[in-house]
């Protein structure tokens, strides 16, 4: 719940020229912080809670799609990048057929979104 605002927020940043870059910078360290104690609280389990999956990861699944596609454009890594908790987590969720199916469509629609905006 609290990694998704920060990353919302950037949505409206996307456009290099009307991007603001006090808010960039505070909402990629708030993300950054996010992602620190989501590392911390991930299980060893495989999933988000544990060896079962839950709708901890169901919840998890569409946050990372986004961050994963969006923080490139603003020069940061990728949130599995320095945390691998949150990397085999990632690993571990996307072979859920059901978890695959709604990634590739988000996928496919932030794909869309580029494309319209020519970024």
């Amino acid at each position: 719940m609290y990694l998704d605002p920060p990353l919302r927020a950037l949505f409206s940043q996307i456009d290099p020229k009307t991007r603001d870059a006090t808010i960039v910078a505070e909402k990629l360290a708030e993300s950054t912080m996010r992602f620190d104690q989501l590392e911390k609280m991930l299980s060893d389990g495989g999933f988000a809670y544990g060896a079962d999956f839950t709708f901890a990861d169901c919840a998890l699944a569409p946050t990372m799609v986004f961050a994963m596609s969006m923080l490139v454009f603003f020069g940061a890594k990728p949130p599995i990048e320095g945390r691998p908790k949150l990397a085999r987590w990632w690993t571990q969720v996307q072979r859920r057929p059901s978890v695959k199916k709604a990634l590739g469509e988000m996928t496919e629609a932030i794909a869309d979104f580029r494309r319209q905006q020519g970024i």
